[in-house]
């Protein structure tokens, strides 16, 4: 049997089955709400606002803004609804924060079953028009649906006031919480998220507004004093693509505590400083990763909390970086990862560095057997850390010398206090504020009974070395190594 006649077959799609599938794409609601933002930030918008609105349990929502608008001169308006509006290969303008042409359709069906634009190009009229997905299920075709001016009153008076705008609308929004406690309580994830993705729009001067209410930046690189900056490059690959990397202040040196501060800061974030750490990448000052991570490239542990990555890329790029229909992850091309990674493991030991001269000061590294206090070991046969306390420290040791407490009663007591360890408790704490563990720092001046200890320790030791370097041995050891200069007034 021959092949068939090679003819070209329709293969269109069944509407609603698209379209409901295309509902389950990944957006949050801050997510899609952004998604809109970009379309106005694209049609030169300058303010933007966005209302959510209870309604007695038929919520809606509107986002307006004063862009450029849409007419229907060649379709203009009818071709923003099409799915694939945008060919995502094809050369955009530098500042189109667009990519496939689904944002606006795959953002507002993902929360509602009805999508509505309302809008005004300069010197032509107001016109109108709904994707509705109860109206294409009955109908079973590509088919917008008119909307009736008398449904329109507040939208047409507003775009009265303008030269130019459009607003989006979203009816029967079945998504929405069905508590209206829970439907308000998202206007502070929404404005959050906003303020951190679309912060350089704002400090440029774009408005961003929850009706009334200025939506405030949120930087995820803290200015001022709140970060250092240490590197800056273009990547080989792409001139126009920047890496820079920075290391937050430590925690002792905040002015407040940022951790628990109520609201969003550029220290905290969503997760917390040290969920933080990792890279951000913008897109067009658009930043695509509000959450930071390390994109495979290195995991999240304390070494590199205080470490931040910006990586800089324009939209001709967006092929090489994988960016997604959402626009909420990229992933780091192959041809960036080894630069990339050399940056991000430099910018680790910096942050390391900060955390243990942040901690406690050493002015030499311990060095000698039994200098530390605490020492930690992995138990291979329970398969566990264990923490021991060292009761061979000099500390100790002074305390059997000097009679002040036998071995056996001391071993006994240390021995006590290694296993009630809190482990359980210190992590719990770390998790809930890990920042109270950075400023927990050793006191500022030791005790007169600790002095007494220091000076016993000394004499000893001088009996079998130099004065100059019986001292250099007591500064190898805890908790001496911490108080060189008092230490000097006490024992030189």
């Amino acid at each position: 049997m021959g092949l068939d006649k090679l003819e070209a077959e329709d293969f269109t799609p069944d509407p609603i089955s698209l379209l409901e599938s295309n509902r389950n794409l990944g957006y949050a609601i801050d997510e899609a709400i952004s998604d809109l933002i970009d379309n106005s930030i694209s049609a030169g918008a300058t303010e933007i606002s966005y209302e959510m609105h209870w309604n007695g349990g038929q919520p809606y929502f509107i986002l307006k803004d004063n862009g450029s608008g849409m007419s229907n001169k060649d379709n203009e308006l009818i071709n923003s609804f099409r799915l694939g509006s945008k060919n995502p290969l094809e050369e955009r303008d530098v500042n189109d924060l667009g990519r496939f042409g689904f944002g606006m359709k795959t953002a507002s069906l993902s929360q509602a079953r009805c999508l509505s634009v309302i809008t005004k190009k300069k010197e032509y009229n107001i016109i109108a028009r709904s994707l509705d997905l109860d109206f294409i299920a009955r109908n079973n075709k590509w088919k917008l649906k008119k909307i009736d001016n008398k449904d329109l009153e507040y939208e047409i008076n507003y775009l009265n006031n303008l030269k130019s705008g459009t607003i989006i609308r979203w009816d029967n929004w079945d998504r929405a919480p069905k508590n209206e406690e829970d439907f308000f309580s998202l206007k502070e994830k929404i404005n959050n998220y906003i303020s951190v993705c679309f912060h350089r729009y704002i400090e440029k001067g774009i408005k961003i507004l929850d009706h009334d209410y200025p939506i405030s930046p949120c930087s995820p690189i803290p200015a001022g004093e709140g970060s250092q900056e240490f590197s800056r490059i273009h990547l080989t690959q792409n001139k126009d693509a920047e890496q820079i990397a920075y290391v937050l202040q430590h925690p002792k040196n905040w002015k407040e505590n940022f951790e628990v501060k109520i609201g969003l800061n550029s220290f905290r974030l969503f997760e917390g400083f040290e969920r933080q750490q990792g890279i951000y990448i913008y897109r067009c000052d658009r930043l695509l990763t509000p959450n930071g991570g390390w994109l495979g490239l290195l995991k999240k542990g304390n070494a590199a909390k205080l470490a931040r990555v910006v990586i800089n890329y324009p939209n001709n790029a967006d092929q090489m970086w994988s960016l997604d229909i959402t626009k909420t992850n990229a992933s780091i091309p192959y041809a960036f990862r080894k630069e990339i990674g050399n940056l991000i493991s430099a910018v680790k030991k910096r942050s390391l560095s900060k955390i243990s001269h942040g901690n406690r000061i050493i002015k030499k590294s311990l060095n000698f057997d039994n200098s530390r206090i605490w020492s930690s070991i992995n138990d291979k046969e329970f398969d566990r850390f264990r923490y021991i306390i060292d009761i061979n420290n000099a500390y100790f040791k002074a305390f059997i010398e000097e009679k002040k407490i036998k071995e056996s009663d001391l071993k006994l007591l240390l021995a006590t206090i290694q296993e009630n360890l809190p482990i359980a408790k210190i992590i719990d704490n770390n998790d809930s504020d890990p920042s109270k563990h950075d400023r927990s720092d050793i006191k500022e001046k030791l005790t007169q009974s600790d002095i007494e200890i220091a000076k016993f320790v000394f004499k000893n030791k001088i009996t079998e070395m130099s004065k100059s370097a019986a001292f250099s041995w007591l500064l190898q050891h805890e908790p001496f190594c911490y108080y060189e200069e008092q230490l000097k007034e006490e024992l030189l």
